[in-house]
């Protein structure tokens, strides 16, 4: 069923994309691609030496999600390019994380002597990617690409889980901590220090004037170095500890997007 789901979703929004091609196709006057006037073919769709251009990424797998989030900082990124010439460019991508979460597990109740308890989620961290483009001349409206990036990223996490001993509220502090290595599930997943490069292929099209819709395919290996993970109970410190958990090196996924971008060149 959600592999069937999954299927309709994607058609749907390819059926989209391939609406907004015709559409254009059938309207070259209006954005300003006249059949008539050969010299006025659409010289100005594509960047040119000295363009900028702006965009974001996102999956289409979200957009008819339900709860899901089509455009995001997290798993997708924002990106600038900077054009030397038509055909070279240097961009930076980045990646935000940001969560701040509250929840009360436990309510008062005075006629129990039970105080109100909290837990408390933080995960904040960046990523950023510079890179090089090459662009190749294909047509007015089309401009792939091939290049080199690089990845730097930092990533920090906490849990605070709030308990009552007697007449005192006590915390007990994950920093760090990977939940896959807690048998209770606690933590909000591993922090780190990454670097790491990679190469990626991609295209542009233009379907109006300065704005384009594209895909891009990278890989790339990315080293962490990860974070120590910290425990701290302040009601019993005798299970406290500092673990130093090493380091790693993959497949980036950083790095390795399938994604739909939408951009703006100026």
């Amino acid at each position: 069923m959600n592999s069937k789901f999954t299927i309709m979703k994607n058609t749907l929004f390819l059926l989209f994309i391939l609406t907004i091609m015709n559409v254009n196709a059938q309207n070259d006057e209006i954005f300003g691609n006249n059949p008539a006037e050969p010299d006025a073919q659409s010289s100005n769709y594509l960047q040119t030496a000295g363009s900028k251009s702006f965009e974001v990424s996102f999956n289409p797998g979200n957009v008819f999600a339900t709860g899901g989030d089509a455009f995001s900082l997290i798993n997708g990124a924002v990106k600038y390019r900077s054009f030397s010439t038509a055909q070279k460019a240097f961009r930076i991508g980045f990646n935000v994380n940001f969560l701040s979460d509250t929840e009360i597990y436990k309510h008062e109740n005075t006629d129990l002597d039970q105080k109100e308890l909290k837990k408390y989620k933080s995960i904040y961290g960046l990523t950023l990617m510079p890179g090089t483009e090459k662009h190749f001349a294909v047509s007015d409206r089309i401009s792939p690409y091939i290049g080199i990036q690089g990845l730097i990223g930092y990533k920090h996490t906490s849990y605070i889980k709030e308990y009552q001993d007697g007449d005192n509220i006590e915390t007990q502090e994950y920093i760090n901590v990977n939940p896959d290595t807690q048998s209770d599930g606690t933590g909000a997943g591993a922090g780190y220090f990454s670097i790491g490069a990679g190469i990626f292929t991609g295209v542009d099209y233009y379907f109006v004037k300065r704005f384009y819709v594209g895909i891009e395919l990278g890989i790339g290996l990315q080293y962490y170095s990860l974070l120590n993970s910290t425990f701290t109970d302040s009601g019993n410190g005798d299970f406290d500890y500092d673990h130093n958990n090493g380091h790693r090196i993959q497949l980036a996924p950083g790095l390795t997007t399938g994604n739909i971008r939408l951009g703006w060149t100026f």
